[in-house]
């Protein structure tokens, strides 16, 4: 009974109690540092900020329909007049910050499925870019995406392989030890920066993986994978038998 008490008053004292008014959970437990500036929407959204995490929301910044949690040390912040919402996305977006770092410019908008940065990785995202619903983007070391992006729906931006391949045996013990947990990681995958530049346009189902830079103003066409290559700038990447960067 102690025990469940003093669990009732720590949700108590790091909840925020304004936000619940526009049906959102924003929790910072003792130690969390929470920036908010001027006109700050959170609408029907989760927050949670651990101990030792730091978010910082700059003026006229919107939340709406989203989850986000900062552990392990994250930091996040939000620039002016950028906003984070759910759109069409089938499911609540989860944006996941682990002991990294995301950070988001001015004037951009934000409508990823699922933004989730592990193992000190440090995601940035310029200003006036518009990621569309359905996006994925993982960061384990490091994802560079400039400003004036347009980039569509169901798109992958990943710096990782997402999983280490261990051996059989050693999968084996570990589902078995975790279950009901699957694929569980305690140590980095491989991994090699993406950096997008200034002014690209990514089509629908494009994939960017590790290792892949795009220098300014580089279009990506429709469904086309991007591992491990230097489009200079300039050029329209499609695919259809094989890569072709013209």
């Amino acid at each position: 009974m102690r025990s469940l008490i003093i669990r009732l008053v720590r949700k108590i004292l790091e909840t925020k109690w304004k936000y619940r008014l526009n049906k959102s959970d924003v929790r910072v437990k003792g130690g969390g540092s929470v920036t908010f500036d001027e006109n700050v929407i959170i609408k029907d959204s989760f927050i949670y900020v651990d101990s030792n995490s730091k978010l910082i929301l700059k003026q006229n910044v919107r939340l709406v329909g989203i989850s986000l949690f900062l552990t392990n040390g994250a930091v996040v912040e939000i620039g002016e007049c950028s906003f984070i919402e759910a759109n069409r996305n089938p499911v609540r977006p989860e944006y996941i910050i682990d002991s990294g770092r995301l950070l988001v410019g001015n004037h951009t908008k934000l409508a990823c499925q699922r933004l989730w940065v592990r193992f000190g990785g440090d995601c940035r995202i310029g200003e006036y870019s518009n990621v569309n619903d359905g996006t994925e983007i993982r960061c384990d070391e490091k994802v560079n995406i400039g400003s004036f992006n347009q980039i569509s729906y169901n798109i992958r931006i990943w710096d990782t392989n997402t999983h280490n391949v261990y051996s059989p045996e050693v999968r084996k013990k570990m589902t078995i030890d975790y279950f009901p947990s699957f694929g569980r990681e305690f140590e980095c995958p491989m991994t090699k920066p993406v950096i997008i530049g200034d002014g690209c346009w990514l089509g629908e189902r494009v994939s960017i993986l590790k290792g892949t830079t795009l220098g300014e103003n580089v279009t990506v066409a429709f469904n086309t994978t991007v591992s491990n290559k230097h489009v200079p700038a300039g050029k329209k990447v499609i695919s259809k038998n094989e890569l072709t960067i013209i």
